[in-house]
């Protein structure tokens, strides 16, 4: 319904500057880190880092296998589309992603080709599962069957997933990169467009995903790494339904280091998905014997079957044995230490390969350790050798420490290594952890990458610096759809910076955007306690907050007094005056300025547009579709809503809750103009999108959408229900924080619904509803003529028409004086006043021809259609819409009309037929005479148009009367 605007949410695209990756810095040298590290000299002491106070060796501090690849687990770069490119501007929003973790990764020239393997079970069927522990070889065999699949020309996809992809909108924005990244250009036009789920299953989002692979094909193969560290419910759930369903031609490889929780049986009984296993990777001795011999140790026999019995052929205790061999002069005696099972032997080759680590390496492993993801810069920046690309590039080629991807700038440490590189240099200085995080924060927040920034600030505990980069970064994050991520910083922050009144009104944003009323109340307390804000930035910033709560679900009028909003200057900051505008267009609209509310948001849908915010966008355009909806102005609601609905579509946001307003909006304009089809279809994705907590002018617009449209289509006792269920929702306490534009436009409807199905009570609740929440105005009075004139009192509810269409009479909305004139224009018809019966037509139709406007018409349509008959040719410009209206197949249900002015004595009638009682016993119990009982009857006969009892009491049972 065209009520006020949805929420003061707002999200935004990922796109923007705020997530874009500038080129890096180059080389800074020794003295660039000495002043991000508060003047500290750095220490190029030479130390054995292996020895602790006591002398003894120090061992690795987690036991347990190690991969051959190391795991991804920050949050990087999303991949920008090249300059120019036709997808630029348009790209969906999304989480940003590393372009290291959506490429092939690269594998050193000491492979072992593994063609078991890859020719037995790899691309057999459209589904395979690499399924072993961790070190087991498991990527290393994908990678080299991946390269060989391009070498074939098939185009490959790879994700490596990590712990942040454990939520819809990171996961599914990295499966989305990684295609776009290996698609030919036309196709990844069209992926770039999608836009992932925040935190829910969205079918919708999963087909237009399906349909886009089947339409483009964009690549033959898609590679999910660590899968295992996916456990979220919903995105098993999205995965699962595209794996039930994948596109012909389409084959997915899942690496994962146990068993993933999705559904496989049905793959695998149907023989979709091949399986292969930790028996199944385990290194044959002729195998290992190769792997020896690429690092330069070639070992006898009997020393080959001793470790790979006693690895029992894994392949990263392989590995790691190889690399540490590899300057070893005693090869026998150093596998004739391997002792115990696995974790053991992990635990002791771990600590051997760093024992034999040239101590340049070490030293500049543990300089460089903190960060998730690195850059030749970084690290060279971290460390003070300007030969950090060459360190990083042995180390990878070594095939145990460091992954390279194909972007040879970027590396990752194996985590494990990355943990034990951690804590030995927290063993050294127990503040260089805390040191080298500060310096990465501020290499990130320069590189224009502030989600790792903020990671490693509160890594560092550098609350000082925390608190500038959520100033100064934290409403740009919350718009680009990170308010999350913000949300988590502040609280992982410390007390000091969650104390400050900047960091404290960014999390009262954040927690807006995310629809959580309760913790954005305490967010709000906190800022009142703080005093006034300290500068007309955070004060408007506090301004829009404090709307936004109350467009929620509060006193809005109360929101605007105290803030000053409708009078507020704007700054010149996009994004400040984006949360400004966002929030006060609705604002305006809840005191009926309905002009200023549209110019406001024309103005933030331009500066959404300007910044790529696309979640803006879409609130914005539904919520120009609410305003146009509550000033009566139906072509451009429609004009409105189908701008929203088509922006979202292609993004995937068809099942987005904050699409439902503008499905709410498109029904209710379809229904106002009598589209019976188009309403009934939006009724139903309103009702598919609605959030679970949000704006209560939506939710009680769309339940109330839902109920009618239901009605609509409904017969007997469902059509009850439907009207029980339209009055629940206006019987909560939800109502009495709707606007009165809501008011005016379902009330009527209300009322309507409750006479048809013989409620009479019920449509004066309504009544009495509507007087007390729009008191003195054209609504209440015209509501309370219509339920008069349903009882027979005909005259009384034509002085209050009069009344209720006088100039200095407040109206809420235009609409409401087209649907009294109508009645008084069938009240004058019934009593014998032709003239003033026109009069009051043509008033309605000069209004409702322009607008499409015919739901006041067709709901009296058996009193209005002869009036419009006789009075044809005399309407002037509105003629067209006449003859439109009369030449319109009128819905089989059209006689609801007279259906409603059934009188309470008349429905009590009604509900008398069914009993065996004859018409003489009839009257008698109701102590009346034969002849008005049949008086009686003969109205209700004509009403519904019937010519007798049994047909009477079918139709009481059609209409819900029964």
């Amino acid at each position: 319904m065209p009520f006020p605007c949805e929420t003061g949410n707002v999200h935004g695209n990922d796109s923007t500057r705020a997530g874009r990756p500038r080129h890096p810095r180059r080389v800074i040298r020794r003295a660039a880190w000495r002043r991000q590290n508060g003047g500290k000299q750095l220490d190029t002491r030479r130390r054995s880092p292996r020895r602790g106070p006591g002398g003894d060796r120090l061992r690795h501090m987690q036991a347990g296998s190690t991969g051959s690849r190391p795991a991804t687990r920050g949050r990087g770069v999303r991949r920008a589309a090249p300059r120019n490119h036709p997808a630029q501007r348009h790209a969906g929003a999304r989480a940003f992603v590393s372009r290291t973790r959506v490429r092939v990764p690269r594998v050193s020239d000491g492979l072992v080709v593994r063609e078991r393997l890859t020719a037995l079970h790899l691309g057999a069927t459209p589904v395979s599962l690499v399924c072993a522990p961790a070190g087991s070889g498991k990527t290393i065999l994908v990678v080299d069957w991946a390269r060989r699949a391009a070498e074939r020309g098939e185009r490959v996809a790879w994700v490596g997933l990590d712990e942040s992809d454990d939520r819809p909108y990171e996961f599914w924005s990295a499966l989305i990169d990684a295609l776009i990244e290996a698609a030919p250009a036309d196709a990844a036009d069209e992926l770039d467009q999608l836009s992932p789920p925040r935190d829910r299953v969205e079918p919708r989002f999963i087909t237009a995903l399906t349909e886009v692979l089947d339409a483009t094909q964009p690549v033959r193969w898609l590679v999910l790494d660590d899968l295992h560290r996916i456990r979220s419910a919903d995105v098993l759930a999205g995965l699962e339904s595209l794996l039930n369903d994948l596109p012909p031609g389409l084959g997915v490889v899942l690496i994962s280091r146990h068993e993933p929780e999705l559904n496989l049986h049905r793959l695998r009984l149907t023989g979709t998905l091949r399986d292969i296993r930790t028996d199944d990777l385990a290194f044959t001795e002729a195998e290992a014997s190769e792997l020896f011999e690429r690092v330069g140790s070639s070992l006898s026999p009997l020393d080959l079957a001793r470790v790979v019995g006693r690895t029992e052929g894994w392949a990263a205790g392989l590995r790691l044995a190889a690399v540490s061999l590899s300057g070893s002069s005693d090869p026998s005696g150093f596998l004739a230490q391997f002792e115990g099972d696995r974790r053991e032997v992990a635990d002791y080759l771990f600590t051997e390969v760093v024992q034999h680590l040239p101590e340049h390496t070490y030293e500049f492993l543990l300089r460089t350790c903190t960060p998730e993801q690195l850059s030749v810069d970084l690290a060279a920046e971290l460390s003070g050798q300007a030969d950090a690309g060459k360190i990083l590039d042995r180390l990878c080629r070594q095939n145990a420490l460091v992954v390279q991807s194909g972007d040879t700038s970027w590396y990752r440490y194996h985590s494990l290594m990355r943990s034990y590189l951690t804590a030995a240099l927290a063993r050294e200085d127990v503040e260089a952890p805390r040191h080298q995080h500060a310096a990465a924060a501020r290499w990130f927040d320069a590189a224009d990458q502030p989600l790792v920034a903020i990671e490693h600030a509160l890594q560092a505990g550098d609350d000082d610096y925390l608190v500038r980069m959520l100033r100064a970064r934290g409403l740009r994050l919350i718009l680009s759809g990170h308010a999350p991520t913000v949300r988590d910083a502040i609280t992982r922050a410390g007390t000091a910076a969650r104390r400050d009144p900047g960091v404290v009104t960014i999390a009262a944003l954040a927690m807006l955007d995310l629809s959580d009323p309760v913790a954005a109340d305490e967010q709000l307390a906190a800022l009142t306690r703080l005093g006034p804000p300290e500068d007309a930035r955070l004060a408007a910033m506090r301004a829009a907050a404090v709307v936004s709560r109350a467009l929620l679900g509060g006193d809005v009028a109360k929101a605007l007094r105290a803030t000053g909003i409708l009078d507020l200057s704007l700054s010149g900051d996009p994004d400040v005056d984006l949360i400004v505008l966002i929030q006060r267009g609705p604002a305006r609209m809840r005191g009926g300025d309905y002009t200023r509310a549209i110019a406001d948001l024309e103005h933030a849908l331009e500066l959404a547009r300007a910044q790529g915010y696309d979640e803006a966008v879409l609130t914005t355009l539904a919520q120009l579709s609410g305003i146009t909806g509550a000033a009566c102005d139906f072509p451009a609601t429609q004009s409105w809503t189908s701008q929203a609905i088509e922006y979202a579509s292609p993004r995937g946001w068809a099942d987005s809750p904050r699409l439902a307003y503008a499905y709410l909006l498109a029904a209710w304009t379809a229904f106002q103009t009598c589209d019976d089809q188009t309403q009934a279809e939006y009724a139903g994705r309103a009702i598919h999108a609605l959030p679970d907590a949000g704006n209560v002018e939506v939710e009680v617009g769309v339940r109330s959408m839902h109920a009618l449209a239901r009605f609509e289509a409904s017969t007997g006792e469902a059509r009850r229900q439907a009207v029980a269920d339209f009055r629940e929702v206006w019987s909560s306490p939800m109502a009495d924080q709707v606007s009165p534009a809501m008011v005016g436009y379902a009330t009527p409807q209300e009322i309507r619904l409750a006479l048809a199905v013989g409620e009479n009570d019920w449509a004066t609740d309504a009544v009495e509803r509507a007087a007390r929440l729009v008191p003195d105005s054209a609504e209440a009075l015209t509501m309370r003529a219509h339920l008069l004139y349903a009882r027979g009192r005909a005259t009384e509810a034509r002085r209050l028409l009069t009344t209720a269409l006088q100039a200095d009479l407040t109206v809420h909305q235009e609409s409401t004086i087209v649907a009294a004139n109508v009645l008084a224009a069938v009240v004058d018809s019934g009593q014998d006043n032709p003239t003033r019966a026109f009069e009051s037509l043509r008033r309605a139709l000069d209004w409702a021809a322009t607008r499409n406007f015919r739901r006041p018409f067709v709901d009296a349509w058996r009193e209005v259609e002869p009036l419009l008959r006789t009075h044809q040719g005399r309407f002037g410009h509105s003629e067209g819409f006449v003859t439109a209206l009369l030449e319109r197949e009128q819905p089989e249900r059209s006689e609801l009309a007279d259906i409603s002015t059934l009188s309470p004595r008349e429905i009590e009638l009604l509900r008398d037929l069914p009993s065996p009682l004859s018409v003489k016993e009839i009257a008698a119990a109701r102590g009346v005479s034969v002849n008005t009982i049949k008086t009686h009857l003969g109205a209700v006969y004509r009403k519904l148009g019937v010519s007798g009892r049994f047909a009477a009491i079918r139709e009481g049972r059609e209409h819900g009367l029964l």
